[in-house]
């Protein structure tokens, strides 16, 4: 078998990385690529800058921010209509972001997430590196993250109240790219530290 050495395609050194990372950093000039179909590949991510009264140790999550747009057609529902009414529930409509934790961070918290950040999107400072902070591993595909935002969707659809009975529904996705949002460890839970200042 043949092994293809990987090299960074902004100055040519050699990639490497010791955990199942698909966003793979150049330890010569510090360019973040995403190793994707054998292949490495430029990607755009941003930094979001970390709240500063937290404690724990500082970890840089990366998310997947899909960005779809989301059509519903037709939708039946038996019972709650009126408590989807009273209570102004949120719907998951139009061209919206959504975020997809695209790391190993436990489904209790990842799942969380997930939800809580696609429907209040934050404000966030961008920085321009992991100061402070190491960054977790991405594990998670670019293809599954669409996957996932739209099962997000249909998640969230199934949870409000009623129940429902039918939905017919587009879902196409924009675009994908990459956030690394901060996140504060402490013992074996997980949490967001994402400042708004």
């Amino acid at each position: 078998m043949l092994l293809k050495e990987l090299k960074c395609p902004g100055c040519g050194a050699p990639l490497k990385s010791k955990e199942r990372d698909i966003m793979l950093k150049c330890d010569h000039c510090g360019r973040i690529s995403l190793f994707a179909d054998g292949k490495i590949n430029d990607v755009g991510y941003s930094i979001a800058s970390p709240a500063k009264e937290h404690s724990g140790e500082l970890i840089y999550v990366p998310f997947w921010i899909v960005n779809a747009d989301l059509n519903v057609h037709k939708e039946s529902i038996s019972g709650g209509k009126i408590s989807r009414f009273i209570t102004d529930q949120r719907q998951m409509r139009g061209t919206r972001d959504f975020y997809v934790c695209a790391s190993a961070i436990p489904e209790e918290f990842s799942r969380e997430w997930n939800m809580d950040l696609t429907l209040d999107q934050p404000k966030l400072n961008l920085i321009s590196d992991f100061k402070g902070g190491k960054r977790a591993v991405m594990t998670m595909r670019k293809e599954i993250a669409g996957e996932n935002a739209e099962f997000l969707f249909l998640r969230y659809e199934a949870e409000i109240p009623g129940t429902l009975q039918k939905l017919d529904y587009d879902f196409r996705i924009n675009s994908t790219k990459v956030l690394y949002l901060p996140a504060y460890k402490i013992s074996d839970k997980y949490v967001l530290g994402v400042s708004n200042e």
